[in-house]
């Protein structure tokens, strides 16, 4: 039974008060007690873990029910979860929190007493035996039970909190499986880039170990070799630091949830499956180069590479278009030749920024389009300031007589009704809000079909895609619309098609709703107020004071479960961005290294002819500059579109989640890029200031 529970001034939740049996303990959803004891007395209770926690309730404190319309104090006498309610909530699109709904374990006699139902059961909980046809077994108990009312038959997997559980796995899943995906794409190719210049590098030792008679698989091999030695040491790294990863993120996981004994397990079978991936893609990325060392003919090989030779200067057609408004110092002309002189660096060069950038921009753009998702739920969907449920339905005077309360600038009653949508043998379970056409306390993005308004005014249906996706229907399709006070299911027809970022409702007529609510007369069981702020808290207070009133729950508590669901996230694209950085480093650092070491000839050169190495770490930073002018739009696209393929899979019935990222967060990652890319040159010019001269200008022909 739902009660309001005040918890001191101004504070009131939802309770759901169940009763057990006193000389024996429940087996299909045993209580566990984490602290104190089972209640054996009248108005003893077992309190939820979550809101004990957050609110420091203890042992021995007591709490007021409001039952009936009389205060019932209760003391607390033990701290519990149960497999229903490990995460509080009342329906899969429960829009209130853990500290806005919570549980109460009392003994079967007391809540019958207080309640004045003697003798009443409302839930029955149901263990199948392996291999049993739940469909069947649901439709024969519906038949045997049907003249006590059942409201709902619900599947483990469609129970809210193994849903909301379920629909958080999923989103973990998928980033599971997209993020390495990525991750190992970049290193990969990074990798075969790499891989490819320290090739063209070592042409005269190629062509010296082909001269003194190796054979083309050794010097396959021997490279291939170079790529397995990086997937290894790589692996044990990874697994040490993956590991105290995973623990942490079992441990945020289990604490958001409020999961007992969830503990972090090593996996043998990841373990290997991981360093089997992880080497097949070392070696496919270096098999390219690997097998180009092995085809280059001896006495070519031994030559300098005409690649990371000095060739005739050319001024780029960018020059020749716009060199009278460019710098004319020697420090800026440089560069900019060097960028088109030698095309195929730049382009290493320009895909190695490109892929440092693409996991920092699809991490980034993780904490706009969680800002995106508040912000649209807040100020385009949630148009309300309060919301209050009843427990009965009641009729369009108590609307009207709230109206007048001071303060209270509108009120739109609805009917909510539970619902059960089936369409193509496919099965969806949800509630329906049942409106007025020119109701605006929700606001609607129609992505298909009419608008919301005369959707609503021709008694169609309003849902989201991923439902419509779920039941195989579009606009125009109809689906059969059952409930637990209709014999016989009616049927809508598909009206229109709307995005909504947070949970999956439902929304049709007033009539329609009085329908699946078998009433003869128009009845509502919700209402949404707009109120003014000098007045919200007083008309809280008046509406927590309504008989039948279960919850009022401000808007300001919708923002608060958003972020405290999403708060997973938050922590988890804080590890990916930090990922990402050092991804962005590794990526840039090799790609001015190898830069560096092909011009090692041409370095010296202009040192013996008397250029300051000052001068030349300017240049070689002006080129790396003009390289990311090209190489930044790229990456930021890539990472765009990288984020969009991410969120679509991480998407779930429960949130829906589109790729956004703000101008000034592409500033700041540029900035930032900036930032690393000058970093990373430090180590390479560092070589330039080191140089032997001697030795740099030295070239075998």
């Amino acid at each position: 039974m739902d009660t309001p529970l005040d918890l001191g001034p101004r504070r009131q939740i939802t309770a759901r008060v169940i009763g057990m049996p006193v000389d024996h303990r429940l087996t299909v959803n045993s209580v566990l007690v984490f602290r104190g004891e089972y209640p054996r007395r009248p108005n003893e209770a077992l309190l939820h873990r979550i809101l004990a926690d957050n609110k420091g309730i203890e042992i021995g404190d007591k709490l007021t029910l409001e039952v009936l319309g009389q205060k019932r104090s209760v003391r607390v006498v033990g701290i519990a979860t149960d497999p229903d309610y490990f995460y509080p909530a009342r329906s899969k699109s429960d829009a209130t929190g853990p500290d806005e709904f919570t549980i109460l374990w009392m003994t079967q006699p007391n809540v019958e007493r207080m309640f004045h139902k003697p003798g009443t059961y409302t839930n029955i909980s149901v263990r199948t035996k392996p291999g049993t046809d739940q469909d069947v077994l649901i439709s024969r108990m519906e038949k045997a039970l049907k003249p006590y009312g059942v409201i709902d038959t619900v599947k483990r997997a469609d129970q809210p909190s193994a849903f909301l559980l379920q629909q958080k796995l999923d989103g973990i899943q998928a980033e599971a499986y997209l993020m390495p995906a990525f991750i190992l794409a970049i290193s990969s190719l990074s990798l075969a880039i790499a891989l490819s210049r320290l090739v063209q590098s070592q042409r005269g030792e190629i062509g010296l170990a082909k001269a003194l008679g190796y054979r083309d698989w050794q010097l396959l091999v021997h490279y291939l070799f170079f790529c397995v030695f990086i997937a290894l040491i790589g692996s044990v790294i990874g697994f040490a630091l993956g590991q105290l990863a995973a623990a942490q993120i079992t441990r945020l996981y289990a604490t958001f949830f409020t999961i007992p004994y969830l503990a972090h397990e090593v996996h043998i079978n990841v373990v290997f499956g991981s360093i089997l991936i992880s080497t097949a893609s070392c070696v496919l990325a270096g098999l390219v180069p690997a097998y180009r060392s092995a085809q280059m003919p001896p006495a070519r090989a031994m030559h300098a590479d005409p690649n990371i030779a000095i060739p005739e200067t050319r001024r780029p057609l960018l020059e020749k278009l716009f060199g009278w408004i460019m710098p004319r110092s020697f420090t800026f002309r440089v560069p900019l030749r060097n960028v088109f002189r030698a095309k195929r660096r730049s382009l290493y060069t320009i895909v190695g920024i490109s892929f440092a950038l693409v996991l920092t921009v699809a991490t980034w753009s993780l904490f706009d389009t969680l800002t995106y998702l508040i912000n649209w739920q807040l100020g385009t969907a949630e148009r309300w300031d309060m919301v209050a449920a009843f427990d009965n339905n009641f009729y369009t005077d108590r609307p009207r007589e709230i109206r007048y309360w001071q303060g209270v600038r509108k009120v739109e009653p609805v009917l909510i009704v539970p619902v059960t949508l089936r369409a193509n043998g496919n099965v969806h379970d949800g509630a329906v809000t049942a409106m007025a056409p020119g109701d605006t306390f929700h606001g609607f993005d129609i992505v298909s079909g009419v608008p919301a308004q005369r959707a609503i005014a021709e008694d169609g249906l309003i849902m989201t895609p991923p439902v419509a996706q779920k039941l195989g229907v579009d606009i125009g399709d109809t689906v059969s619309v059952d409930s637990p006070y209709i014999q016989d299911a009616r049927t809508l027809k598909v009206a229109a098609l709307s995005d909504e970022l947070w949970g999956s409702p439902l929304f049709t007529s007033l009539e329609q709703g009085r329908q699946l609510a078998d009433s003869d007369t128009q009845v509502y069981n919700a209402l949404y107020l707009n109120v003014d702020p000098r007045f919200a808290s007083s008309a809280k207070k008046r509406l927590e004071g309504l008989t039948g009133v279960l919850t009022v729950q401000a808007r300001g508590g919708i923002a608060a479960l958003i972020n405290q669901y999403l708060g997973l996230y938050y922590t988890m694209g804080g590890i990916l961005l930090a990922f990402g950085w050092s991804i962005a480093f590794v990526v840039i650092y090799t790609t001015f290294t190898a830069n560096i070491m092909e011009r090692t000839r041409e370095i010296g050169t202009m040192l013996t002819i008397g250029e300051d190495r000052w001068h030349l770490a300017a240049m070689i930073t002006m080129e790396n500059l003009m390289l990311a002018i090209f190489g930044i739009p790229l990456g930021v696209w890539m990472g765009v579109r990288a984020a969009q393929a991410l969120y679509n899979s991480a998407s779930t019935e429960a949130y829906s989640l589109k790729a956004v990222i703000f101008p000034l967060s592409v500033v700041y990652v540029v900035v930032s890029l900036i930032i690393v890319l000058l970093l990373s040159e430090i180590p390479p010019i560092r070589r330039i200031f080191r140089l032997d001269l001697a030795q740099a200008t030295k070239i075998m022909e």
